[in-house]
C-alpha cells in the first residue's frame, strides 16, 4: 500500500465532508420517527425525499445522470400524490421494505445490523412506494442501478430479494439469481445464506433451508435458486423476481428465458444492478442506452426504475481527481473507503489495462464505448413544436425516406432551406402489433407518441408501405419538390410509385464517403437554432441520442448504431441525413448525377459546410 499523500488527504477530507450533509447521521438530526399502524420507524420517505432534493439544488456533488434520476423520481411522487396517475405513493410500503432491510445483519467489513443511508431510501422508495390504483401491487417492474464497485449493492440486492421472497403477498414466490457464471451469481447467494445463518429469529421466521445451490422457505412458500449460462432445466423456472448481477456479463439467452418466465406473476420485478461492462456490443449496452433515454426524457417508462453513477468525458479527463470520484460513488466514504481509492489510483497510473478497468469500475464508463453524434442538448435547443411543413410552401422541398423492416420503425424527413436556416419535419409509422409494442421498454412511449400524433399506428402486424406511400405524397401537395432520396432497397419499393405522382426519385448511396459532408453540415447546424429548426418531434429525438458516428481512415463518417441489431432506432436521423444530401447534391449542381460526374469540383469543398468558418 502506497502512503496517502497530503494533497488526497485533505480532497478524501473534503468529499467526505460534503457527502456527510446527506448522511444517515445528519438525517436523523433533521427527521423525527414516524408512526405506523402505531409503530414508531425513522422516517426513510423523508430521506429520501430530502436526499433527491439536495442533489438537485447542487448541495451533493452528483453526476447528471443522478440528478436526472432525483428530478424524474419526485416528478413521479408529485404525480402519484395528485391522484392523477395510474399509480399512487404508499409511505407504508417504504417504510415495510426499509425497516426489513435494517432489521438484517451485515456480512461483511462492518458489524451490527444494516443502516441504510439516504441515498439508499431513495433507491427503496423508486422500487416499493409507487402501487398501483387498482390494486396496490407495486407498479415498478424493472430497476436499474449502474453503480461502481463498492457501494453497497450487494448488500442492497440481498435485502431486496429476502423480503421479495417472503414479504410481498406473492404466494410461491420465486426468486431466481442470474449470472455469468456460477462464481458470480455465489456473491449475492453467499449473502444470503449467510444473512440467514446470523438471523436466526428470521431463518425461524420464514422456514428458511439452504443449501449450497439454493434455499427454500416453508413458512412462506418462497424459494431462491441460481441461473447462470451452464445452468440446466431453466426451463421449469417461475421467479416473482429476478435478479441480474452484474448485468453487464450475463447471458442474454438465459436472460430471456427467465424474463419470459415472469409472465405468469402478477407483480414480477427485474432487477439489474451492475457496474458498467466491457463490450459494447453487448445487449447490456442496449440496455444503458435505454436507461440514459429514459432519464434524459426520451423514454418516458414509469414501470421502470433507474439511476445511473456514470462519467462523461470531463469526468475522464479529471478521472484522478477525488471530487470525480465522489460524484460517482453514492456511499464513498460509507461502504467505500477512501485508503483504498488510492491505492487504485496508484495502480491505474502504472497500467493501460488497470487503467481502463479503472474508468470502468470506479467511474462507471463502458470500455470502447462510441460518443454520440448529436449533443441531445442542442438538438433540443432547435426545437420548434410550431413548425408546420405547409408553412413553408414555395421553397425547395427535400425529402428522405428510411423504410425499416415492415415489423419496426419508418421515417421520412422533409427539408427546406430558407436563407441560411434549413427547417425540417418527420412522419413515423409502425405497424400496432409490432414486436416493439410488446416490450415493456418501448410500449408506453411508442402509444404515447401515436396519442401526441409524433407517430402513426397502422392496422395488422406488418407494415403496409402503401400506407407509408399515401401520407408521404399528401405531405408533398403543392410544395416545390426538388427530389425524394431512398436506399437501393427502398427504391424497389415506391421509387416508381413516387416518380409517377410527379417526383424525382434518387437512390442514395449509404457509404461513408457519399453521406459524410450531409452529416457533418447537420452536426455544424445542430449547434446553432439561427442555422437550424425542427418541429421537436420526440420520436427524433429519440433517434438522435441512439445515433453515434464511425469514422474511417479518410475522416469519412457514417452515422449508425451503437451495434448491428440494435433496438435503439435511428431512421429518423438516417431520413433527415438522406434529405440533406440531396440539399448538398442540388446547391452543389451534382444531384442526381453519376460518381464519375460528381469529381468535379464541388463548391462545398471550398467555400466549406455550414458553421465551418
Amino acid at each position: 500500500m502506497t502512503s496517502t499523500s497530503p494533497s488526497l488527504r485533505r480532497q478524501a477530507r473534503r468529499a467526505i465532508s460534503s457527502r456527510a450533509s446527506v448522511s444517515r447521521r445528519a438525517a436523523d438530526k433533521v427527521f423525527k420517527p414516524i408512526l405506523i399502524d402505531g409503530d414508531e420507524f425513522p422516517d426513510y420517505p423523508g430521506m429520501a425525499v430530502w436526499y433527491c432534493s439536495e442533489v438537485i439544488a447542487g448541495r451533493v456533488p452528483a453526476c447528471k445522470f443522478e440528478v436526472l434520476a432525483c428530478k424524474r423520481f419526485l416528478e413521479m411522487r408529485g404525480m402519484a400524490l395528485s391522484g392523477k396517475a395510474e399509480f399512487v405513493w404508499s409511505d407504508d410500503h417504504l417504510v415495510d421494505a426499509c425497516a426489513f432491510l435494517e432489521m438484517l445483519p451485515h456480512v461483511k467489513a462492518f458489524d451490527g445490523t444494516i443502516v441504510l443511508e439516504p441515498v439508499q431510501c431513495f433507491w427503496i422508495a423508486g422500487i416499493f412506494a409507487f402501487r398501483e390504483k387498482a390494486t396496490g401491487l407495486r407498479w415498478v417492474r424493472s430497476v436499474r442501478i449502474w453503480c461502481p464497485r463498492k457501494n453497497a449493492k450487494t448488500t442492497t440486492s440481498t435485502g431486496v430479494v429476502l423480503f421479495c421472497t417472503n414479504y410481498e403477498g406473492e404466494v410461491g414466490a420465486e426468486a431466481v439469481i442470474s449470472a455469468g457464471s456460477e462464481a458470480q451469481a455465489n456473491i449475492p447467494y453467499s449473502a444470503i445464506r449467510k444473512t440467514l445463518e446470523m438471523d436466526d429469529e428470521l431463518a425461524a421466521d420464514i422456514g428458511a433451508h439452504h443449501t449450497r445451490d439454493g434455499a427454500e422457505f416453508s413458512k412462506t412458500g418462497g424459494s431462491i435458486k441460481i441461473a447462470h449460462s451452464r445452468a440446466k432445466n431453466l426451463d421449469g423456472l417461475n421467479p416473482h423476481l429476478l435478479l441480474q448481477e452484474e448485468l453487464h456479463a450475463q447471458d442474454q439467452e438465459v436472460i430471456g428465458v427467465l424474463k419470459t418466465a415472469q409472465g405468469a406473476r402478477k407483480a414480477p420485478l427485474d432487477l439489474g444492478i451492475s457496474t458498467a461492462g466491457r463490450d459494447v456490443t453487448s445487449a447490456a449496452y442496449d440496455d444503458w442506452k435505454t436507461c440514459v433515454s429514459v432519464l434524459e426524457g426520451r423514454l418516458k417508462s414509469t414501470r421502470l426504475f433507474t439511476v445511473m453513477y456514470a462519467g462523461d468525458e470531463h469526468d475522464k479527463d479529471r478521472k484522478f481527481d477525488l471530487h470525480t470520484i465522489e460524484k460517482l460513488n453514492p456511499l464513498y466514504g460509507v461502504a467505500l473507503n477512501p485508503v483504498g481509492i488510492e491505492e487504485e489510483i496508484f495502480e491505474a497510473r502504472k497500467s493501460e489495462s488497470k487503467l481502463n478497468e479503472y474508468l470502468r469500475t470506479r467511474l462507471n464508463i463502458w470500455a470502447r464505448a462510441a460518443g454520440n453524434l448529436i449533443s441531445l442538448e442542442e438538438w433540443e435547443r432547435c426545437a420548434d413544436p410550431k413548425l408546420k411543413l405547409d408553412l413553408l410552401k414555395g421553397f425547395p422541398l427535400y425529402v428522405g425516406i428510411d423504410l425499416a423492416s415492415r415489423q419496426d420503425l419508418n421515417a421520412a424527413s422533409f427539408m427546406v432551406k430558407v436563407g441560411d436556416v434549413v427547417y425540417t419535419t418527420a412522419l413515423y409509422w409502425i405497424c400496432e402489433n409490432a414486436p416493439r409494442l410488446r416490450d415493456d421498454r418501448f410500449a408506453d412511449d411508442f402509444l404515447r407518441w401515436h396519442r401526441e400524433e409524433a407517430l402513426s399506428l397502422t392496422p395488422g402486424a406488418f407494415i403496409d408501405y402503401k400506407v407509408i406511400l399515401r401520407d408521404i405524397l399528401a405531405m408533398l401537395a403543392g410544395h416545390n419538390v426538388v427530389a425524394v432520396g431512398l436506399d437501393d432497397y427502398q427504391a424497389n419499393l415506391m421509387a416508381t410509385e413516387i416518380e409517377e405522382a410527379g417526383y424525382q426519385a434518387i437512390i442514395v448511396k449509404k457509404t461513408a464517403r457519399y453521406l459524410t459532408a450531409a452529416t457533418e453540415d447537420i452536426i455544424a447546424r445542430v449547434a446553432d437554432p439561427g442555422l437550424f429548426q425542427h418541429d421537436g418531434n420526440p420520436v427524433t429525438a429519440w433517434c438522435a441520442g441512439n445515433v453515434v458516428g464511425y469514422w474511417d481512415s479518410n475522416d469519412n463518417v457514417l452515422p449508425k448504431k451503437e451495434k448491428r441489431g440494435s433496438r435503439s432506432s435511428i431512421d429518423g436521423i438516417d431520413a433527415l441525413i438522406t434529405a440533406n444530401a440531396l440539399r448538398i447534391d442540388d446547391e452543389a449542381g451534382v444531384l442526381g448525377l453519376s460518381e464519375k460526374e460528381r469529381e468535379k469540383v464541388n463548391p462545398y469543398l471550398e467555400r466549406g459546410l455550414a458553421g465551418a468558418a
